[in-house]
């Protein structure tokens, strides 16, 4: 990438998990990465060491809602990424006060907390995490600010069956439902080269390799498997439909998860009853299958093949 390419670009949440494969591909292809954080923690200082080794510059912003304060820290910045590990409570609180300090600090692209499904082709109503981000859209929209929405599909961690972050393998409505997955490794890469693209200005870009449908995923489970006495749990659509509206608005069950339930239901809804986890037929949506070509993504196959990915450490003998 020559010097012309180059732009300064900050990521706000950049030791979450989006945000941190995002900022290292970013600097890898020779952008200048801020890396935004509330603060150092227990949690997040090896991945704050990391940026700081590959050269990215770390700055510290303990309170998102300080529009003055945001606004001296994205000074200077050609884009922001909003990548925070975030419910729709936190969307709605957060959001807002960023865009406005990125409209005031003259950012050239704004670049919302999507990162999952295809919030801009589902219609309101289908999940509260969902209706908190297509709010969100109209204000980006409004603002004159260019965007892009980043919608990668499903997480390999979390759209996978695995033993490394649940108790048990646990299915969901529609077992035929398809939906792409990628690895966060290829998400980081494809989203990296999105927000710094002339192409994806005022577009939504949708990744749309490792097409599968959780049967699909279980019965390779299995098969690379076969002796490990896999425990599994079908959650039917009936009982998603009543989860997703009268489930615990609070509480977070999933290992791992920001979201409490009621709003993981709304995504189980949209994914494996609706099947629109992902979407192609929006008019403002490209694929990243044809922007980027080149890129050669893992597959579900590649992982579900690693004991490490499935059962984490120790793996059983």
């Amino acid at each position: 990438m020559g010097n012309r390419d180059c732009r300064r670009i900050a990521v706000i949440g950049a030791t979450g998990q989006v945000g941190w494969a995002l900022s290292r591909e970013l600097k890898r292809l020779g952008h200048e990465v801020l890396a935004v954080s509330r603060g150092r923690t227990a949690s997040n200082l090896s991945r704050l060491d990391d940026l700081e080794a590959l050269g990215v510059r770390t700055v510290f912003q303990a309170d998102l809602t300080d529009v003055n304060g945001l606004t001296a820290l994205l000074d200077g910045c050609d884009t922001a990424v909003v990548a925070l590990r975030a419910n729709a409570r936190l969307i709605r609180e957060l959001e807002p006060p960023i865009l406005e300090a990125a409209r005031r600090a003259q950012v050239r692209r704004f670049v919302p907390d999507e990162f999952g499904t295809h919030t801009k082709a589902i219609e309101y109503g289908v999940g509260t995490l969902f209706d908190a981000k297509k709010d969100i859209q109209e204000l980006v929209f409004a603002s004159g600010l260019e965007w892009t929405l980043l919608f990668p599909g499903g997480i390999f961690d979390y759209f996978l069956p695995n033993l490394r972050l649940f108790e048990r393998i646990t299915t969901f409505g529609n077992l035929q439902c398809p939906f792409p997955t990628h690895s966060i490794d290829d998400i980081g890469a494809i989203c990296a080269r999105a927000v710094a693209d002339p192409r994806t200005a005022n577009k939504a870009v949708q990744i749309y390799a490792n097409v599968v449908t959780q049967q699909y995923l279980v019965d390779m489970l299995v098969r690379m498997w076969p002796h490990y006495p896999f425990t599994f749990e079908h959650v039917s659509t009936e009982k998603i439909l009543y989860l997703k509206e009268h489930g615990d608005p609070e509480r977070i069950s999933a290992k791992g998860g920001a979201e409490p339930d009621r709003e993981r239901h709304g995504i189980n809804y949209a994914t494996y009853v609706l099947g629109r986890l992902a979407c192609l037929d929006d008019p403002d949506t490209l694929c990243a299958n044809d922007l980027y070509p080149d890129h050669v993504y893992t597959t579900p196959e590649e992982a579900l093949a690693d004991p490490k990915f499935v059962f984490g450490e120790p793996c059983p003998s």
